[in-house]
């Protein structure tokens, strides 16, 4: 299985502590948070990866290189222009050989990819997204599931919910289908691509029972600093 890690970001919220560096080498427990995702997935036998970069590629080529040093093959899909997550995907279609892993190039979750693929594969489904479960998700969008666990909805963040909730981990096991769901140029996959494959039953959500370190914010960055630290 081939996964296609999303660094393209440019990381704007997290200037402040990481300077001109792209969000994927922001260093979190002495280590740049891409080298923590790449020995992640190489711990569970994943070590073809392609990188959708922009902002900062360069910089990101030069620390990971063809990503021998940690146990992977990297392969390199660069924007010339911003595209966001759908767009840098269809951009990387050269790349598609069968079913893939997605992983938000900001996101670690603890969780098997295997067992993500597995869920997708019996349910028949185009996706299957990593859910973890927050107590307090007010602050976050959330995921509604029927009990087949085929997704209904996808919920914007919501002040006035109370109490707990499923949110999208930012880990997603797709079909080479996916790529026929994709609009050219740039888009959302989070906005435009699945609320879409969930209105047509599509997509699934996979429970995870660890936790997931998202470092797209300055709080979800001191968070994984605080649980990397050496």
């Amino acid at each position: 299985m081939r996964v296609f890690v999303l660094a393209g970001g440019l990381g704007t919220r997290l200037a402040h502590a990481i300077g001109d560096r792209p969000k994927g080498l922001a260093p979190v427990g002495g280590r740049p948070f891409l080298e923590r995702q790449l020995a992640w997935l190489a711990s569970h036998r994943l070590t073809d990866v392609v990188l959708c970069v922009g902002h900062g590629a360069d910089q990101i080529e030069k620390a990971l290189g063809d990503g021998q040093r940690l146990g992977v093959r990297l392969h390199y899909s660069r924007e010339k222009e911003p595209l966001g997550t759908g767009g840098a995907l269809e951009q990387a279609r050269p790349f598609v050989q069968g079913p893939t892993l997605v992983v938000n190039g900001d996101t670690l979750p603890e969780i098997d990819p295997w067992a993500l693929e597995r869920s997708r594969w019996e349910h028949g489904a185009v996706g299957a997204l990593a859910l973890f479960r927050l107590e307090d998700a007010q602050a976050s969008g959330r995921v509604e599931c029927d009990g087949d666990e085929r997704i209904l909805r996808f919920v914007e963040k919501d002040t006035s919910h109370r109490g707990p909730a499923w949110v999208n981990g930012g880990c997603y096991a797709f079909s080479p289908a996916l790529w026929e769901s994709l609009p050219s140029g740039a888009s959302s996959l989070e906005r435009d691509v699945l609320p879409r494959l969930a209105a047509r039953g599509e997509l699934v959500g996979h429970a995870a029972s660890g936790a997931f370190w998202d470092i797209g914010t300055p709080q979800g960055l001191e968070r994984a600093e605080r649980r990397f630290a050496k």
